[in-house]
Parts: C-alpha cells; structure tokens; sequence
C-alpha cells in the first residue's frame, strides 16, 4: 500500500514541532509516546520554554491527536522534525 508523505498527511505547527523535541529529548521517539508525555509537560515548569505564550498544551493535544489518527502512533518523531 502506498503511503503519502508526513507533509502531505500530518504537517505540525510550530508547537507541536516543539513539543515533539521536547519529548524526543525526554526519551520518546514516537508519535504516540510524545502524545502520552503531555502530561508530563504539563506539570513541569517547561510549558512557557517548550510553548511560549502564545501557544496552549490543548491545541497542541488536538494537533496530535490528528497527527494518530493520519500518520499512526508508532511514526517516528525524527521523521516529523
């Protein structure tokens, strides 16, 4: 079965591009993983250095959860960055 690439199915934003590093450098390496640190995120003090101020864990929870169900939750995050 033909695959489209991560851009023409999953393009993350800015954020989420963030998020994920933040993740990939706290031990995740896939989509799926990276999902289920947001949490953790979220209770650490990283939130404004990982986000900024303009950006919310929700919209990037959202994000991702659209980046599962396209790109499946075992895609690599490097293939994402």
């Amino acid at each position: 079965m033909w695959r489209m690439s991560w851009d023409e199915e999953f393009a993350p934003s800015a954020a989420t591009r963030n998020v994920l590093r933040w993740a990939q450098e706290s031990g995740a390496s896939t989509l799926g993983e990276a999902y289920d640190m947001l949490e953790q995120l979220e209770l650490s003090n990283d939130v404004p250095e990982v986000l900024g101020h303009d950006d919310s864990v929700d919209e990037v929870r959202d994000e991702l959860e659209f980046g599962i169900e396209a790109v499946g939750p075992d895609a690599p995050i490097a293939g994402l960055l």
